[in-house]
């Protein structure tokens, strides 16, 4: 039975090296076959690529005496007392001044009579998977700024065009340095400023919301008033409100006015996916496993196509022409600076479920979780 095949299937015991044999040398994957005192038996060429070594010089010698300067991490590959049969894990070691990374199984060999008869390491060298990993994470990066680049500027170019515009037919007008302006044009300028103004503030709260942790932070109380100052801006009057909130949830240390900022705009998302009538629903509870809070706000509305369900924290991303699309970005930003995070699911019925993530700073919750396991331990 080949290598590959004994890791996958958990087979451990191999009567024949001549078996696999055509495998050994073939193999894209590096392989070092050991015996039960950790003596080299053989490796194949991979092998001897990925460590930098000649094989012709180190069979029949001990693994730990050759790979002493491969670090302790390298070495543990190599402790039959350490771990069962199958080990794995992941490397990053630096051999002849190139930077390498790893992925190694190493499986224990038994004979016919359950002993352990030696032992195979299998080693993959990942570092192009993971360079090319990198690369398209930098693109997406990339392409991420240059989408918030152009989301700016559509969003700040169009009242400085009107802007532009209105005062240089003014400065047509002006005669001896005097020129009468109409209130409503004043007041219609002044609105395109202070659009600019949220703008930048939006951002600004995106790029680095200004954390101001406190303790005793009630969530049950944050949510109440977000609903209450939402409903207040944008109506809703026909949106029933299904409130069942726990009364006993602990406190956190928390940026109150963030994290309120946070539920308003989820909840503003909402009511507008409900724009005749629909039933608002609102949970609080603590997921002791997680030792989390967890805020559950569900809609009736429309629910989120699949094909934008995974660009809604993308700033700018909207299919409201008249939002910025930034008020889910924000939340999530806020959220993870708490380091929590937020999950948004979509029924295919209908409906909208955001599900915030919150972890709570409490000793005595810490101590009842342990006391808790070790209970579960003694059954």
């Amino acid at each position: 039975m080949y290598a590959s095949g004994a890791l996958h299937n958990k087979v451990l015991y191999l009567a024949k090296e001549e078996d696999y044999s055509d495998y050994f040398e073939s193999t894209t994957n590096g392989i070092i076959c050991l015996d039960s005192s950790l003596r080299i038996k053989n490796l194949n060429r991979e092998a001897e690529r990925i460590c930098g070594i000649d094989r012709a010089r180190l069979v029949g010698k001990r693994a730990d005496n050759i790979f002493k300067d491969y670090g302790q991490k390298f070495l543990r590959v190599f402790s039959l007392s350490e771990y069962d049969d199958i080990y794995t894990t992941s490397l990053k070691i630096n051999i002849k001044d190139q930077v390498l990374y790893l992925h190694v199984d190493t499986l224990k060999l038994h004979d016919s009579s359950g002993s352990v008869s030696g032992m195979i390491v299998i080693m993959q060298d990942v570092t192009a998977v993971r360079a090319a990993i990198k690369q398209i994470q930098t693109t997406q990066m990339l392409m991420s700024l240059g989408e918030l680049a152009a989301g700016v500027a559509h969003h700040v170019r169009t009242p400085l065009t009107t802007i532009g515009g209105y005062l240089q037919v003014m400065l047509g007008r002006l005669k001896d340095d005097q020129y009468v302006v109409r209130r409503d044009l004043l007041e219609m300028l002044l609105g395109e400023v202070s659009y600019i103004n949220d703008v930048v503030k939006e951002l600004v709260l995106f790029a680095k919301p200004p954390v101001e942790m406190k303790p005793d932070v009630n969530i049950n109380r944050l949510l109440e008033q977000a609903l209450l100052l939402t409903f207040k801006e944008i109506g809703g009057e026909k949106i029933a409100i299904n409130k069942k909130l726990t009364d006993s949830i602990p406190t956190i240390n928390a940026d109150s006015n963030l994290i309120q900022q946070a539920i308003v705009n989820i909840i503003q998302n909402a009511i507008e996916a409900m724009p005749d009538e629909g039933l608002l629903t609102l949970k609080t509870w603590l997921n002791a496993d997680l030792n989390m809070i967890v805020l559950a706000i569900t809609d009736t509305g429309s629910g989120v196509a699949s094909e934008i369900l995974p660009r809604v924290f993308e700033p700018f991303y909207t299919t409201k022409l008249d939002r910025m699309g930034l008020g889910l970005p924000i939340a999530h930003r806020i959220i993870a600076e708490h380091g929590g995070f937020i999950n948004i699911s979509s029924d295919e019925k209908g409906g909208t479920k955001v599900h915030i993530y919150i972890p709570i700073v409490d000793g005595r919750l810490s101590h009842l979780t342990v006391v808790h396991q070790q209970i579960l331990n003694l059954q």
